[in-house]
Formats: structure tokens, C-alpha cells, sequence
């Protein structure tokens, strides 16, 4: 038998802290294959493994292979996020259950002054100062420390100047800081393999002893050095499929079929579809298209802030993006931040609406020049002026203003009214498009002596007559508006002064204040993503003379 190839690079020994762990997560640097066992760990390994960081106690070395990794949208327990197409990705080999853990407790996406729900749901206990759970049917008490807080010194810092018991016991600030640094700072040993040989790495494992029993012999090492889908993209029904594991809705045939076009360097334009036809690679071709709208998937969701095709107010930026990500597949961070700017100014004003085929060719050209150069010269063929104050009062769901104000609105995180979990966005406007904006007046109640029915009836006609939210069977969504704590509502843009007014059973009072509060959100949401007084400097970097000394 062929002995196994020696590594051309030996393995690196490095450590990571906990603090630099998670933020590697958190940019989705650190992947755990798709075909890893199941997360089998229950609340009280869990916690255990929390405890021991907590105690100084060693929990074992991390093993990684570093090998690039596609654009993904990623759920590492209750954690979900959306990762860019990287060239350096950490795969964890050996480590999934600690990683995990870590990341569930410490990254859970629950408000402030909750540590979560479910097992990776814990608290730290500021006066027996040891990790506790919580009832679930009771709240904790004051002096529970949510742990999803504690990673995070800015966060630990606002839940400390918000909690009630801080007179009372002075000594909590110091127990919370140093459990705070103590997990921040905790490292953890690890090995980075680089190897390239399909055969090198599963070697490794076994003799580890850590290959999984309950997979078939290497699936796991087998699904990391193949690939997601070895297979080739045979037709756009297949590369829709691809691409709707990232939790970003279905995209049209239309648009992909444009979108392939765009990564060819084809005519979009057109609607004679044939010049396909001279595309010689064809499943290459889907290939490139399929690994360009994943990048350009993971830039709307994260950077962009949007959340679901259906949210897109226009749908032409999804073929310049496809085009930008297939020709500068792993932008800079300032670049990301003004491509962002150009999508969201290119919405606000209209210009993506894509009226001039002229237009649409001349700036798909620029796209082929240098990174920098080419969004400078996105930005530079939109509008300058400043747009009027949005329009709240006409909701209609297909209309690209409406689409940016629903933008708004869920960027303030919209929970469930009655348990205060997050909704999930992507799956809810997937399964029920506008029907998902609820309206809370159906019809004009009885009015009181001094209301204004026309008023009424305008103000029902818009945003502040909706709120996205599930169904609730039993009871309407106002009388459990009436009982959600404040946090709740003001994920959904209702103000306590709102509620009261509902409360009295002022329903013209309830959606003026609240078509206030909104009116104002919406500007400032969009005024924040557009900054259009802002400089669109080119990055630094670009900006250097080059060193002409050297020869």
C-alpha cells in the first residue's frame, strides 16, 4: 500500500482567544462542514464547558483545515448569519461541539437583558458568582448576568449601567468585569493544517482518532475537500436550488438568465436569448453565476441590509452585482461600504429602475476596470440631490418606495408580541409575502366626538397600519400589542405613548403617534444607508504611491 503523502507545510500551532474565536465567526471565517455530525451536546454539556473556561480548566485543541470557502449563509446553533466568499476559511476538523457551544452562549440573538432561550440559554449568577439556567417559567432575577452580554465589553458595560441592583452591590460591576475578561481572554490551542492533497488530510483524522462513527468512512473530510456540491449546474432550475440555502427567497428565471449573461460579458439588454446559445461551457458558466450571486447574496443581506428578494425595491441590481462579484470576487471593506451606498441611493432616487439600455451597458462596462475605479464610476453616473421625506401614507407591496420602508421596519428586528423571540424574516416573507404586513384596523372603528374619520381613514391606507407578524390564533394583534412589554414593541416601532393611546381605545391617537415615530425611523434608516453627504473616497490603500525605489 502507497504510503500517505508528508504535508508540504507543517501543521501550525497557534492559539486563538475566545474574543478572537468569535469574531472569526461572527465574519464567517471559521465554517463547519455541511455533512458534520449533528450537534448531539445537551443543556448540561453546555454549560459545563462554559463553566470550565470560567474555572481556567483546559477543554481540549481545536483542529482546522484552512482551505477557501464559498459564500454561504451559516447556522451555528441558534447563531445565523450570512458569510462572503473567503480564500482562507478555517474548516473546523476537530472542535464543532466547542465551537458551537461557545458561539450558541456567547453570540445568542436575544435582546439585551435576556441570555436566550433553549440550551445554549445561560446566565451567570452574580451573587453565588457560578453559571445558572433559567426557569422558563419565571423571569431571572436582577443579578443574573445574561451571558450572550459578557463577550462583548460594550454590551457588558450597557447591561451594568441598566441594572437595578448596581447601589445595592457595587462588588457585581467587579465580578461581571472579571468574568468578562476571563472569557475574553481564555485561549484555546489549536492546529491549522494547510493541506492540499485529497488524501493527506482524512489520514491525519484517523489517526486522531476523531473520524466520525456515526457517517460513512471520511464523509465529512470527503464533503470539505469536494466541495458543497461536487455535481455540475446543469440548468437554471438547478442553480435556483443552489441558491436558495441562503435563505434569501427565489430568485426569478428572468433574473438569472440575466445574471449568466452579466458573468459572461454578454448584452442584458436584449431579449433575444440565443446569444446564450455561443456560451461553449455551459454548467462552467452556471458554475460562475451560481458562486457570484452567493457573493452577491451574502452583500445584500449583510452589508446592504436586506433581507429577501422580495424586499429588493428593484431587482436590476442583482445582475451588476453578479457582475461585480464574478470580475472582484473578495472586495475590501471600504468597497463593500460605497457598493452598498450606490444600491441603496440608486433605490432611493429611482435610477435602478433601469429605463436607458443605453445606461445599463455603459455601467455593466465599467464594472470590467479596476475595483476601485469601477465604483467610483457606479456612483458617479446617480443622482446627487437628496430625495424628499418617504411617503408613508400609500402602502402598496410591490412598489419599490413601499419595499424601502418595509426595509426600515424590519431593521428594528421585529419579535414575536407574546414570547419576545426574533421572527424569522427570510422564512415568513418566503411563505407569505405581503401577506405578512398585517393591517391591525380592518375597518373604521366608532369613531369619538373629536376624531377625524378622513384622517382615520388615510392613516389606515399606510405603514403605521401594518406590522409584520404571524397570525395569532385566538386573539388580535392589538389586544396583544396591549400587553407587550416595551422592548417588544418598539422592535415593531410602537412607542409606549402608542400603546397608551390604544389602551384608551384612541385608535386615531394610536397610528398618528405611531406614523410619527415611523415617519422619522424611515428617514433616518435610509439616510444612514445612502449617506449622501459623505465623502466616496477611494480606500487609503489605493490611494499610496507605490514605492518606486524598489528594483
Amino acid at each position: 500500500m502507497r504510503p500517505p503523502s508528508p504535508l508540504t507545510r507543517r501543521p501550525r500551532a497557534t492559539a486563538f482567544s475566545i474574543k478572537e474565536l468569535l469574531d472569526r465567526v461572527r465574519r464567517g471565517s471559521i465554517r463547519i462542514p455541511e455533512l458534520q455530525r449533528p450537534f448531539k451536546w445537551k443543556a448540561r454539556e453546555i454549560q459545563e464547558l462554559l463553566d470550565s473556561v470560567y474555572r481556567g480548566y483546559p477543554i481540549g485543541v481545536l483542529l482546522f483545515w484552512q482551505h477557501e470557502a464559498p459564500a454561504a449563509h451559516l447556522e451555528i446553533g441558534p447563531v445565523k448569519l450570512d458569510a462572503p466568499q473567503t480564500a482562507r476559511a478555517l474548516w473546523v476538523v476537530d472542535g464543532q461541539h466547542r465551537v458551537t457551544a461557545l458561539a450558541g452562549v456567547l453570540l445568542h440573538p436575544s435582546l439585551d437583558g435576556e441570555g436566550g432561550s433553549g440550551d445554549f440559554g445561560l446566565y451567570f449568577d452574580l451573587e453565588r458568582e457560578e453559571l445558572v439556567r433559567p426557569n422558563r417559567q419565571e423571569p431571572p432575577p436582577p443579578h443574573w448576568l445574561p451571558m450572550n452580554v459578557v463577550a462583548d465589553s460594550e454590551r457588558l458595560r450597557g447591561w451594568l449601567e441598566r441594572y437595578s441592583g448596581l447601589a445595592e452591590h457595587p462588588e457585581h460591576t467587579r465580578t461581571a468585569s472579571r468574568l468578562g475578561t476571563l472569557l475574553r481572554e481564555y485561549q484555546l490551542p489549536a492546529y491549522i493544517v494547510e493541506a492540499e492533497a485529497r488524501e493527506t488530510l482524512p489520514v491525519i483524522v484517523e489517526r486522531l482518532n476523531i473520524r466520525s462513527k456515526t457517517l460513512p468512512e471520511a464523509k465529512v473530510l470527503q464533503s470539505l475537500l469536494e466541495g458543497r456540491n461536487p455535481e455540475h449546474l446543469s440548468d437554471l432550475r438547478a442553480l435556483s436550488l443552489g441558491l436558495e440555502e441562503m435563505r434569501f427567497g427565489t430568485i426569478e428565471e428572468k433574473w438569472l438568465l440575466k445574471s449568466v449573461a452579466a458573468t459572461q460579458g454578454l448584452d442584458i439588454t436584449r431579449s433575444d436569448w440565443s446569444q446564450l446559445k455561443g456560451v461553449q461551457d455551459v454548467p462552467g458558466a452556471l458554475r460562475q453565476t451560481e458562486r457570484a450571486l452567493r457573493d452577491t447574496i451574502v452583500f445584500l443581506k449583510r452589508d446592504a441590509g436586506i433581507p429577501h428578494v422580495e424586499l429588493l425595491p428593484y431587482k436590476l441590481p442583482l445582475v451588476f452585482l453578479a457582475r461585480f462579484f464574478h470580475l472582484h470576487p473578495e472586495p475590501s471593506a471600504r468597497s463593500r461600504e460605497l457598493l452598498a451606498r450606490w444600491l441603496w441611493r440608486g433605490a432611493i432616487s429611482g435610477a435602478h429602475r433601469g429605463e436607458s439600455a443605453p445606461s445599463v451597458r455603459k455601467n455593466l462596462t465599467v464594472l470590467g476596470q479596476d475595483e476601485d475605479e469601477a465604483i467610483q464610476a457606479l456612483l458617479t453616473a446617480l443622482p446627487t440631490a437628496v430625495p424628499r421625506a418617504p411617503n408613508l401614507r400609500d402602502f402598496k407591496y410591490r412598489a419599490a418606495e413601499t419595499r424601502l420602508q418595509l426595509n426600515a421596519l424590519l431593521a428594528l428586528q421585529p419579535r414575536e408580541l407574546r414570547s419576545g423571540e426574533l421572527l424569522d424574516v427570510p422564512t415568513i416573507i418566503g411563505t407569505q409575502g405581503a401577506e405578512a404586513l398585517r393591517q391591525l384596523l380592518t375597518s373604521v372603528p366608532r369613531l369619538r366626538p373629536d376624531d377625524d374619520s378622513v384622517q382615520l381613514k388615510s392613516l389606515m391606507q399606510g405603514l403605521a397600519n401594518r406590522i409584520f407578524h404571524p397570525e395569532i390564533s385566538g386573539q388580535s394583534l392589538l389586544a396583544a400589542i396591549e400587553q407587550a412589554s416595551p422592548e417588544v414593541l418598539g422592535s415593531h416601532g410602537i412607542s409606549p405613548s402608542a400603546r397608551k393611546a390604544l389602551q384608551q381605545g384612541d385608535r386615531l391617537r394610536f397610528l398618528t403617534l405611531r406614523l410619527k415615530l415611523l415617519e422619522q425611523h424611515v428617514a433616518t434608516f435610509l439616510d444612514s444607508k445612502a449617506r449622501w453627504l459623505e465623502s466616496d473616497r477611494k480606500p487609503l490603500q489605493s490611494l499610496l504611491i507605490p514605492n518606486e525605489d524598489e528594483s
